[in-house]
């Protein structure tokens, strides 16, 4: 408009604004040839080039160091020290970002060899090999939860008001443990197992009972999985599969990880939480509610994970998964 003559005050009412800003932007214009704002300073950064790659080298060798030691390590351009949050930003702008870790399970090399060779062997198994396969677990639940999971929604000042404390037994007001197997047609029933269990306790109690009536009564049943557990793999317990005729699938030591039962007892246990037990009478009720409820085809997909478990731990050489 200003280049077809219109005066500098018409173009200003025109679009609403200051015949100053219009003249400012004519100026530009002429001088650079573009309306656009020009590059500014800006800033500068506090921190060089190679001080950005000392931060984010120095967190990536200890994943467990702190921003503020790393701070007070590193000094800036123009002062001693650079800031906790400068810190923070340049390890932000690489991705890297503090989570809460996962604890795993502490495992030595012979832990490694042994999952990593274990899963392996059994990573071409197909589906129906896995399918007679008898996966069986122990787990025990608390009546209150102390795992400190829950959040509170308050206001500055109300830690302490009564409607903000959940109130819980510190060592989680009892608990009960029980025992379950599950297979891709099949579940046992849920065996609830006061005080310890023994071996001649798993014996007596669950083996002969419940395994292998399970087994007997399915002929599609063939394997028997269970943990590495003292109590379960007693001489007792093994001269009993042996007398008869179970074949129990190989286990590695401390693999939580690939059995589909880890899964299944987390599952129970939201379920029995959204019910609220009070007592523990009314625990095991709904721990035996809960456990007839759970679809089969819930179980289904589970045991249908056994190949990606296993992949998993063989592609971790026997490290952690996220199973």
């Amino acid at each position: 408009m200003i280049e077809a003559g219109r005066r500098h005050s018409d173009v200003a009412s025109h679009f609403g604004v200051t015949q100053i800003t219009i003249s400012r932007l004519a100026s530009r214009y002429r001088t650079t040839g573009s309306v656009n704002d020009r590059r500014r300073s800006g800033r500068p950064r506090v921190t060089t080039a190679a001080q950005d790659r000392y931060i984010v080298t120095s967190h990536l060798r200890n994943r467990f160091l702190t921003v503020p030691s790393t701070a007070i390590g590193t000094p800036g351009r123009t002062n001693n020290r650079i800031s906790a949050n400068t810190v923070r930003r340049r390890l932000a702008e690489k991705g890297i970002k503090a989570r809460r870790p996962y604890k795993g399970i502490k495992f030595t090399q012979r832990h490694r060899r042994n999952r990593a060779q274990w899963a392996r062997n059994h990573a071409r198994w197909t589906r129906h090999q896995w399918n007679g396969v008898v996966f069986s677990d122990e787990s025990r639940y608390l009546l209150d939860r102390v795992d400190g999971r829950q959040w509170v929604y308050r206001r500055r000042g109300e830690r302490y008001s009564d409607a903000c404390v959940p109130e819980v037994d510190r060592y989680g007001g009892g608990s009960i443990m029980v025992w379950g197997a599950i297979s891709y047609h099949h579940r046992s029933r849920l065996v609830v197992v006061p005080g310890n269990l023994t071996g001649v306790r798993y014996r007596d109690e669950i083996l002969a009972p419940v395994v292998v009536s399970l087994m007997n009564a399915n002929r599609g049943l063939t394997l028997f999985q269970q943990d590495n557990a003292r109590c379960l793999s007693a001489r007792v317990c093994s001269i009993y599969f042996r007398q008869q005729h179970v074949n129990v699938l190989p286990w590695p030591a401390k693999s939580p990880d690939p059995s589909p039962k880890e899964h299944l007892w987390d599952v129970l246990d939201r379920r029995v939480r959204r019910r609220a037990p009070s007592t523990l009478q009314e625990l095991e009720l709904y721990l035996q509610q809960e456990w007839n409820a759970i679809p089969q085809t819930d179980i289904q997909k589970l045991i249908r994970s056994m190949r990606r478990r296993c992949l998993a731990v063989r592609d971790a050489n026997g490290g952690h998964t996220r199973y």
